[in-house]
């Protein structure tokens, strides 16, 4: 039999409530119908003022794979990700919303392809969904990152699967969205092999959103710094392109029979 494989699925969450629980279940239900594959679900508090860490701390009463980890205050997307990864105890990490925004087909792509490659990216395509204004900056955003940085995405800042070690050997000083941006840069540019998954995007749920004034600031400084750290302070260590590797659609079949 092969050796058993894990994956850390973390959770931000921030005054998620009304979402939080139904997300947790969610993972567990996919986790549940994919063989040789330990998940533990690592949810950040970032300093919620409602009832989120307490239905949290229910669930991990509830099932032993569930955890909770605190921020003290609102630190930030960026922050609680960071932490994430610094306690995460699997060989994989993925990292989704806590309003139960991703569709149960993502979650079970991502599951049954984490070991598919270094990096299991995920991309959706149903993006009029969005409406036009946040299709046309999500656009704009992919050409940026895919030609500035030689990464040739169908989407920049999509659920995906990491080597945990891997993004523990990288500095990132995103606070906000752009940390996830970040991640896909500084690994890929390693070299690292990867495939992407379609998927469609969850239609009919408020969700949150990555627009406004702060996060375009921060998108803009990131982006900056990505720049200085693969062609200037990092050059050698992210000289490298990553390897595609072809997805396999037997998999992507049976992830979308299974729900």
């Amino acid at each position: 039999m092969p050796a058993r494989r894990s994956l850390t699925v973390a959770i931000p969450a921030l005054n998620e409530e009304h979402n939080i629980e139904q997300t947790v279940h969610a993972v567990l239900a996919s986790a549940s119908k994919v063989a040789n594959l330990r998940v533990e679900v690592l949810v950040v508090d970032d300093g919620s003022a409602d009832r989120t860490a307490e239905i949290v701390r229910e669930l991990a009463r509830r099932h032993d794979c569930v955890r909770l980890v605190q921020n003290t205050r609102n630190l930030g997307l960026g922050a609680s990700i960071r932490r994430a990864i610094d306690v995460a105890s699997s060989e994989k990490i993925s990292v989704i919303p806590g309003d139960n925004d991703i569709p149960a087909a993502t979650l079970a792509l991502l599951l049954s392809n984490a070991y598919a490659a270094d990096v299991v990216m995920c991309y959706f395509h149903n993006d009029e969904s969005r409406g036009r204004l946040r299709f046309i900056i999500s656009t704009v955003f992919r050409l940026i990152y895919t030609t500035c940085f030689d990464i040739y995405l169908q989407y920049v800042n999509g659920p995906a699967v990491y080597p945990l070690e891997k993004l523990r050997q990288i500095e990132l000083c995103s606070t906000r969205f752009s940390i996830i941006a970040e991640i896909n840069v500084k690994l890929l540019r390693q070299g690292v092999t990867f495939v992407e998954v379609p998927s469609t995007r969850q239609v009919g749920l408020e969700g949150s959103t990555s627009l406004g004034i702060r996060s375009f600031i921060e998108a803009v400084r990131v982006f900056f710094q990505l720049l200085l750290d693969v062609y200037v302070r990092h050059r050698h260590k992210y000289a490298h392109r990553p390897v595609r590797l072809a997805y396999d659609l037997s998999l992507h079949k049976a992830a979308r029979d299974s729900h």
